[in-house]
């Protein structure tokens, strides 16, 4: 990614103008369904990538991380407001795709992606088709859109209040639906409205769920919401356009993942395993989706599950679990 920000900052104009225009869109994008997130101007569109860009990116391959099974066989992506193609350069860190399809409105983030895909992707064998639909994808009849393995909705669905109500016709040619959301209760509330109205066109959770038929212990929390926090390191590039003091940030996010199919694992999937029960990526297990309360004496936290939802490991009944679940955090799989 580093190479990719050296080449966009040299290679687009930066100066005050630009910069001021980018500290414009990340303040419409602290409220985007109320203010103007549009983006019109290439240079923008560019440092765009370098700066949120990167942590959306960043978001991505954590979740990609998380489920490589899920992602294993994917193999067309339609990417509803894909922007500069961020999920495209995200999961080309994991595997080439046949065809990603960009539905963008902006003409200036389709022509950013279509420089970076000739720098970055092209010279990769095989290489991946690029295509781009030109548009508000909420205009967009099913009939124009291609079949796909996955679409995508990475941060869109916080933009336009109306855009839940398009969510069944666009994802009519989808085998498998990625929506990923800001991790605050309202971006948590986008989720929760996708994942009913995608039950009611046949789809099943995938992740983060793990509770059965559609239950969700935090949707009518006052207190939490479903949400997971990532922390990305920021390149040198990144930390001057956005005046960022730290080298990482600690990104919040929501997501959701759903299928019309069952999931079929790949006969080698990758996972990160902890001894004991728990477990970061694949298999069985109930979804930690609260900040584990830790003593010396014991671990307790919640799961996403239908009954028994709280959980206490003590020190002293089971020493070993209590050692192991001390390195939890939220998101992380536990085994009962």
């Amino acid at each position: 990614m580093n190479d990719m920000d050296d080449f966009i900052f040299s290679n687009y104009l930066v100066n005050y103008t630009k910069k001021q225009n980018l500290e414009d869109l990340f303040y419409a994008y602290q409220s985007p369904a109320h203010r103007n997130t549009h983006v019109n101007d290439h240079s923008v569109a560019a440092l765009y990538m370098i700066t949120r860009g990167r942590s959306i990116m960043g978001v991505m391959k954590e979740i990609i991380r998380q489920h490589p099974d899920v992602f294993h066989n994917v193999e067309s992506v339609v990417d509803f407001g894909g922007g500069p193609g961020i999920f495209l350069f995200a999961l080309s860190k994991f595997k080439t795709l046949n065809k990603y399809t960009n539905v963008e409105r902006s003409d200036a983030f389709i022509a950013v992606m279509n420089v970076l895909v000739e720098e970055f992707l092209s010279s990769s064998t095989p290489h991946t088709y690029v295509d781009s639909i030109s548009g508000n994808y909420l205009e967009l009849e099913s009939q124009y859109l291609p079949a796909n393995d996955l679409c995508v909705f990475s941060y869109t669905l916080c933009e336009c209040d109306n855009s839940l109500v398009s969510l069944p016709g666009l994802v009519e040619n989808s085998k498998m639906v990625l929506i990923i959301e800001p991790g605050t209760p309202s971006g948590f509330n986008n989720i929760i409205q996708a994942r009913d109205k995608l039950i009611e066109e046949g789809f099943s959770a995938i992740a983060p769920c793990t509770a059965s038929n559609g239950f969700c212990p935090l949707r009518d929390s006052e207190s939490d919401w479903c949400h997971f926090v990532v922390r990305l390191d920021r390149s040198r590039i990144q930390k001057h356009l956005i005046k960022g003091e730290l080298g990482y940030e600690d990104e919040k996010y929501s997501y959701l993942l759903m299928s019309k199919y069952p999931i079929h694992s790949p006969a080698r999937p990758v996972r990160t395993a902890l001894p004991g029960g728990l477990h970061r990526s694949g298999g069985d297990g109930k979804r930690i989706i609260s900040r584990p309360e830790k003593t010396k004496y014991s671990v307790s936290f919640d799961i996403c599950s239908e009954k028994n939802g709280h959980i206490v490991v003590k020190k002293r009944e089971n020493k070993g679990k209590f050692k192991i679940m001390k390195k939890s955090i939220r998101g992380d799989l536990y085994s009962l």
